[in-house]
């Protein structure tokens, strides 16, 4: 390392790495609750080889190259809500608009010290701010969309400093990797949780339910139904699975026991894995009281089982 870092070559990158860099503080870009109507789904990809992963807790929520932190809302229909963008810090707009390609409408940010913040996939027709406008940390500058080349509604937002694109919940580049050493560039140094998935939406219907239906945001919700009911449904939204990951669905009876489950071991990455649960009693009553549901995600990092997950409940009631 020091003899490499006396070429002027790998000076600046030495530099950074020797040297951390924390110029400013970035104020969390979205004006949602994480874990209740925004995820984090995707993180910077710290480990630069091609085909490996690693987040800033060096575990899977990254995919390969990523280069932003993806901010999502829970369905394709929540865009209707028109989800705050703030200005993650003070300075000057220099991008404002279609810019095609990845990010769509992007607006992208210049502060002091050679740092920048970017915002990709937002909503056009909701945009506040144009180029050379000043503009202030916690300035709403528009709102999460799906412009550009994503089908799901989120922000992509970066910070880069000298064209280099720093994590904000470490404060480390792709090169140095991921580390317990952190220096995180949130407000206060204080990072947002980390879930390494998370059940985004959930609930107990009648009736089959249809994947689309859990995608889009339609999908019912009951809190109470008859016992009358001949099909009842879990069904349920799922984000950032990785491959590995153990997900299971269990439906509870009133007596405490579980007379339907579901187990798989995912095999293929998702950012979004709609599941529907059906029990069909035919010519039978249900019996009445409460019912339980619980959805649980399971994920090895660092040697350890970090687990995700939702309850839900349902009252069957005698006609």
């Amino acid at each position: 390392m020091v003899k490499m870092c006396q070429t002027s070559f790998f000076t600046f990158l030495c530099f950074i790495m020797i040297f951390p860099v924390k110029a400013m503080e970035f104020r969390f870009p979205v004006a949602c609750q994480i874990m209740g109507n925004c995820w984090i789904t995707n993180h910077v990809d710290l480990d630069d080889r091609s085909g490996r992963v690693s987040d800033y807790m060096c575990g899977k929520k990254a995919t390969d190259n990523n280069k932003s932190t993806h901010i999502s809302l829970s369905s394709q229909k929540a865009v209707l809500q028109n989800m705050p963008v703030l200005a993650s810090a003070s300075g000057k707009v220099q991008v404002a608009g279609n810019v095609g390609g990845f990010c769509g409408t992007r607006v992208l940010i210049k502060h002091a010290k050679g740092w920048e913040s970017s915002y990709c996939h937002l909503n056009p027709r909701t945009l506040t701010v144009r180029a050379g406008q000043a503009v202030q940390q916690g300035q709403i500058i528009g709102s999460i969309g799906t412009s550009g080349q994503t089908s799901w509604p989120h922000l992509s937002f970066a910070t880069i400093r000298n064209g280099m694109v720093f994590d904000p919940f470490s404060g480390r580049t792709a090169i140095e990797g991921c580390s317990a050493k952190t220096q995180s560039l949130w407000v206060g140094g204080m990072n947002p949780p980390y879930e390494p998935a998370a059940v985004a939406s959930a609930g107990f219907t009648v009736g089959h339910v249809p994947n689309s239906s859990i995608l889009n945001g339609t999908a019912q919700t009951a809190t109470a139904i008859r016992t009358a009911t001949l099909q009842l449904s879990l069904w349920s939204l799922m984000m950032n699975l990785r491959v590995d990951d153990e997900i299971t669905i269990l439906i509870e009876a009133p007596d405490g026991k579980i007379f339907k489950e579901f187990k798989k071991t995912i095999t293929k990455d998702s950012p979004y894995f709609p599941v529907n649960l059906s029990v069909l009693k035919k010519n039978i009553r249900w019996e009445a009281g409460d019912y339980k549901g619980t959805i649980t995600i399971e994920r090895r990092v660092n040697g350890n089982t970090i687990k995700s997950g939702r309850i839900v409940h349902l009252k069957l009631v005698d006609d």
